[in-house]
């Protein structure tokens, strides 16, 4: 949203306008039974998926007005085609937040005995092309150049002489897609069996399928899909030891990375997380969701800050503003009165400002 792509929000109405008329009334139909979730185009395809689970190779069974294995392949697609044309570059003029986050990430990579690890929700391809403008090596879980595959007992391994020979570079830093990407896909191999590959401006054959929130996919690699290996490295990287997550834009919207993040904050009193929120539209003002300010409450080592309130150390509370702030404080906006580093964009900024990083 930094720089210009819609957010779940309006990405759901988009793709609802976007779509074929032919599939209006399916989609309407699933949204409505999503309920409260409605809204979130990842709902609705988690909804779909467990339809084309239940449908099989039957082309006459029907749910929410979706006919057939053929029609509900058909309508997948549709949707993952729009969404990958919605979030790809297209309209996007600059990636300067992106480039400045690179540059932090790389200026102080040297000093670590870790390598950092990057978790994102996000389908857009914006974080490798700032990695690839900035040299700077990363490791998304595949390998190869014709049809790349994901090795996932890289994506396992730790720094330790157990997975030394499987091991990547400290220096090179972890991207984990935990929902899929617009350059991954799904298709047969020469044995035809379903295989999943990265593989940017790949053209798309018939049956090839876009891996976006891929959560109920059927997959005939005896490994796991991606989606699990990343989420269980996000579990193993918060499980022990003295570890710190930082949050950006995340508004804890998915049940099962909520698991995973409460699950560690509860298991390792060692871990700290502190997640800047941007906040929801109410009455055109930016505000904290009351919901997340409680997940602080009952963990202490979970810090939540919001552009209107805060909790810190299980107690939340509204800013206030000291008097010494002024409009070079890249994290305030006093017309607004909103607390900003939610934003990825003025966390950027706020990087630059106070660690002496330029871009272009």
């Amino acid at each position: 949203m930094a720089v210009g792509i819609p957010g779940i929000l309006q990405l759901t109405t988009q793709i609802e306008n976007d779509l074929d008329p032919k599939y209006a009334a399916a989609f309407t139909l699933l949204k409505d039974a999503c309920g409260a979730e409605g809204n979130s185009i990842e709902a609705i395809l988690n909804k779909l998926r467990i339809l084309r689970d239940l449908i099989g190779t039957n082309e006459t069974e029907t749910y929410y007005g979706i006919v057939g294995k053929t029609f509900a392949q058909e309508f997948d697609m549709a949707i993952c085609s729009i969404i990958s044309k919605l979030v790809s570059k297209t309209k996007v003029t600059s990636i300067e937040p992106h480039l400045g986050f690179a540059n932090w990430l790389f200026k102080y990579q040297g000093n670590r005995i870790n390598p950092i690890e990057l978790f994102t929700t996000n389908y857009d391809l914006l974080f490798e092309e700032a990695f690839e403008e900035k040299k700077y090596p990363y490791f998304d879980g595949f390998v190869g150049s014709i049809n790349p595959f994901i090795i996932p007992e890289c994506i396992d391994a730790e720094n330790s002489k157990q997975y030394s020979n499987v091991y990547v570079p400290i220096s090179w830093l972890r991207l984990w897609k935990i929902h899929g990407s617009i350059n991954w896909y799904l298709y047969k191999d020469g044995a035809g069996k379903n295989r999943i590959t990265r593989n940017t401006g790949r053209t798309v054959n018939p049956g090839d399928e876009i891996m976006i929130f891929p959560s109920r996919q059927k997959y005939d690699e005896s490994r796991r899909l991606p989606f699990l290996l990343f989420h269980d490295r996000l579990r193993k990287y918060l499980s022990s030891g003295e570890s710190m997550l930082l949050v950006n834009g995340y508004s804890f919207g998915d049940e099962h990375i909520n698991e995973i993040l409460f699950q560690a904050l509860r298991a390792n009193k060692r871990l700290a997380i502190t997640a800047l929120l941007y906040g929801n539209f109410t009455e055109g003002k930016r505000i904290t969701d009351q919901a997340v300010l409680k997940y602080g409450l009952d963990n202490p080592n979970l810090t939540i800050l919001g552009p209107d309130k805060a909790c810190i150390g299980g107690n939340i509370l509204s800013w206030e503003v000291d008097p010494i702030i002024t409009s070079e404080d890249k994290y305030w906006i006093e017309g607004e009165k909103i607390f900003d580093l939610g934003n990825f964009k003025t966390f950027t900024d706020f990087l630059k400002q106070n660690f002496n990083i330029s871009t272009p």
